[in-house]
């Protein structure tokens, strides 16, 4: 098959006025010996950001290739990428970088490229992230640690059914969609990057390169800031993590026992709460108990201390939480 790109990037924004320019600078920087293309879908942002695609897609026609919603499509019910962005795709390989990330490597595609065009047998390549935290006091720091990636460059499925260690603006896809039905990816799904990741795992092996090549920002308006912290985030997205780990429990045979139980108890612990009028702390404290009476079980099946250990991670995370609010 000809392609017209060798690359397609896939760039999700909303309401990303703040940093989509810094997004689109890193893409049309990049030094590259083929032709790539990028198509930004804007889901109707309402603080400007689409008019900053459109003078990108106007000065840099032949790289930007705007796709700008009249309504909000995910309010609607739509599976985005698979309605809207998926069926545009001209590339050989597929990057992604959503519009308040960005790239700082101007050769990032071409070394990416270079490395899955000589290895056939692997399927996907990564590299590490700087995590940026945006008005936060937090330090920067580096992801994947070595330890979350199982202290490997080289890795396959069954390492990334375990736990995803590629940050999505990392990541180089040969993209299987080409020839596949995009039936195999189900609808509304959190994380859904994560499940496009195993099912092209599935075909090849997983390349870490050394560089650091991008930054992952982590803001109030992002859709995983308050990740299985907050009440605000169970009772909004778990649902969505819910139908992604049984979509991994029916099509891969992996069964995450523990982030069910996470997302299925915080959930409803949120949801009394919110009826009731009980405080964050109390929903907070409930976990703490569901931990330790569950951790042995877990622990017993043969799931790793690991998870147990960031799961117990997460939950003072929520106490701390609350102090911070009160």
């Amino acid at each position: 098959m000809v392609h017209a790109s060798k690359v397609s990037v896939i760039c999700a924004t909303y309401n990303h006025r703040a940093f989509i320019r810094e997004c689109l600078e890193g893409f049309v920087r990049q030094k590259t010996d083929f032709p790539f293309e990028v198509i930004v879908h804007d889901d109707a942002s309402t603080d400007g950001t689409a008019d900053i695609v459109r003078e990108y897609a106007a000065n840099y026609p032949h790289i930007i290739k705007p796709v700008l919603q009249p309504e909000n499509q995910w309010r609607k019910g739509k599976t985005m990428s698979k309605t809207f962005i998926y069926p545009l795709i001209q590339g050989e390989y597929v990057a992604y970088c959503e519009g308040d990330d960005y790239w700082t490597d101007e050769n990032k595609l071409q070394k990416q490229v270079d490395f899955l065009d000589a290895n056939p047998d692997h399927s996907v390549c990564f590299h590490p992230v700087k995590i940026k935290w945006e008005g936060d006091k937090k330090a920067s720091s580096v992801f994947p640690s070595p330890s979350f990636r199982f202290h490997k460059t080289e890795l396959e499925l069954s390492d990334l059914l375990k736990q995803n260690f590629m940050q999505t603006n990392s990541v180089l896809l040969r993209w299987r969609f080409h020839r596949d039905s995009y039936d195999l990816i189900p609808d509304r799904i959190l994380p859904g990057d994560w499940f496009i990741f195993l099912l092209h795992a599935q075909l090849g092996k997983i390349k870490m390169l050394p560089d650091i090549m991008s930054v992952y920002r982590k803001h109030s308006g992002g859709i995983w800031y308050g990740a299985r912290r907050t009440p605000e985030w169970f009772i909004r997205r778990s649902p969505y993590s819910i139908r992604f780990f049984e979509a991994v429990r029916e099509y891969f045979g992996y069964e995450h026992t523990e982030e069910l139980v996470l997302m299925e108890y915080g959930r409803k612990f949120a949801l009394e709460d919110q009826e009731h009028g009980k405080s964050v702390f109390r929903t907070a404290a409930r976990f703490i108990r569901l931990a330790a009476l569950l951790g042995p079980l877990f622990l017993s099946r043969g799931t790793k201390r690991i998870a147990i250990q960031n799961q117990m991670k997460a939950l003072a995370i929520s106490i701390s939480w609350h102090f911070s609010r009160v």
